[in-house]
């Protein structure tokens, strides 16, 4: 009876063993799970973090005439340097995926999906027979796209070096005749330049708007124009030619010829004058300003900045597809002061003060305005008796740039002609130099503190246009890759 009951007692302790033995493995898979399960997780974290970051970098690569291996290089190169045991690295494009709905998006975007893996080895698993897995994160980056305005003078004064001094009316200087052969100057030398700019972008990416500040018929108004809207057919020939036309198809402000004898009662506005007796191009004439009294100008300029920078600002809220994760930009090109503008009920010919006979500078631009730190002490508000077609062009500019209240784009502005510089020339004596300073508030001050601001250029001629439209590209595709 003894020995039957030490045999199961030996018999039991050996069963309890092995009970043991089997939980002890089970706790070691469980430890094992809760400490390896932990360390895949960190693990997986630390390659998601790193793709994500990968996806932005291959992004950058998103530009003209780039290649597949421009970013699985850049992708791979920078996983490299973060997880040194990456393998299968891909990315992947509208160009390599069409159709997947996440890259090829309506507007297009700058999309690029960058997807790796990553070995990772077990500790306490290995109990169990599970040694290692495999890890595999995907993250989709984007770069900017750029949704561009030019906004482009077309005052009578782009034909003034047409014939040579940009300072003497010259019969060689008729829009009717320089505008068909497309020898206008310095509009054509600034089309060329303009359209060399754009060609760089990257279409359908990059979209590219054209405003006119003149309206580009014969017989035509002083108002701009939008000439080509910011929109994208989705295809690159297709949204890249019908920017290059619109550029190429700018042309001088004609207005009318003006009635012989110029008579106020039958032409109101500028026209174009040829007097008797050679009947030859003798420059822009204003009757209603030369024959009235007190004399008012207000139909007579043709530089309506404001209006440029308004046709400018409303496309990038009332584009067909507005994108608000672009880069906004405005570049605008001025030979002069903005001395016109759009008007209202009150002043249907735009904002002019009426000085009567005591104007000693340009027209529409209150002689006393101090412009000496690229501000206006004598601002005025829309619906002062003195509010004028600058004070409307500087709220252009704010509207433009304002990032609460307005579009939140950047300008650049460029200043091109003596007629920036030196206000003179238009016939004052004073030297506040008008345009200039309008020019810098656009892009340096308009918008307030927040504002993306942009960058002022100047050149007496045309020949520093294609460096300065240089500067605007490296200026635009750098802020886009920060």
């Amino acid at each position: 009876m003894i020995k039957r009951l030490l045999r199961n007692a030996r018999r039991g302790q050996g069963q309890a063993l092995v009970l043991i033995a089997v939980a002890f493995v089970g706790l070691l898979a469980m430890v094992g799970l809760l400490a390896d399960g932990g360390n895949l997780l960190v693990q997986y974290d630390r390659l998601k973090r790193a793709v994500d970051a990968a996806a932005i970098a291959s992004a950058q690569q998103y530009r003209k005439n780039f290649t597949q291996a421009d970013m699985d290089n850049s992708a791979l190169e920078f996983l490299q340097l973060n997880q040194s045991d990456v393998f299968n690295v891909t990315t992947e494009t509208c160009v390599t995926n069409p159709g997947d709905p996440d890259l090829c998006t309506t507007p297009l975007r700058k999309l690029v999906r960058v997807t790796a893996s990553r070995h990772v080895t077990f500790g306490f698993l290995r109990i169990i027979g599970i040694n290692s897995t495999d890890i595999t994160a995907s993250s989709i980056g984007e770069a900017a796209s750029i949704d561009l305005i030019l906004v482009i003078d077309t005052s009578i004064s782009m034909a003034a070096s047409t014939s040579g001094d940009p300072n003497t009316v010259d019969p060689g200087d008729d829009p009717t005749v320089c505008n068909p052969t497309n020898t206008c100057q310095p509009l054509a030398d600034v089309k060329a330049v303009a359209q060399t700019f754009a060609d760089k972008l990257f279409y359908p990416y990059d979209r590219v708007g054209v405003v006119a500040l003149t309206s580009q018929s014969s017989n035509g108004t002083r108002d701009p124009v939008l000439v080509w809207p910011l929109q994208s057919t989705g295809n690159a020939t297709t949204d890249q030619g019908n920017v290059d036309s619109a550029i190429q198809g700018l042309k001088v402000f004609t207005p009318p010829t003006c009635v012989q004898p110029i008579v106020p009662s039958t032409q109101i506005g500028p026209c174009l004058n040829y007097p008797a007796p050679s009947y030859t191009f003798a420059g822009q004439e204003c009757p209603a300003f030369r024959n009235t009294s007190p004399n008012d100008p207000t139909t007579c300029n043709s530089t309506n900045g404001g209006g440029g920078l308004l046709l400018a600002g409303s496309e990038f809220s009332g584009a067909t597809e507005v994108r608000k994760d672009s880069f906004c930009a405005v570049i605008a090109l001025f030979s002069g002061t903005p001395n016109s503008s759009f008007g209202d009920a009150s002043h249907p010919y735009g904002y002019c003060p009426d000085y009567g006979n005591l104007w000693t500078g340009p027209l529409c631009i209150q002689p006393s305005m101090d412009w000496t730190t690229q501000t206006d002490p004598t601002r005025h508000a829309n619906g002062n008796v003195h509010y004028t077609s600058l004070d409307y062009a500087l709220d252009m500019a704010d509207y433009v740039t304002d990032p609460t209240n307005g579009q939140g784009a950047s300008i650049f502005s460029i200043g091109l002609g003596n007629r920036v510089e030196h206000s003179s020339t238009y016939g004052g004596t004073a030297d506040p130099a008008e345009a200039e300073a309008f020019l810098k508030y656009a892009a340096l001050t308009a918008g307030g503190a927040t504002a993306n601001h942009g960058v002022y250029f100047y050149s007496p001629n045309s020949s520093g246009l294609t460096a300065i439209f240089d500067a605007i590209y490296q200026n635009i595709t750098t802020r886009i890759s920060e």
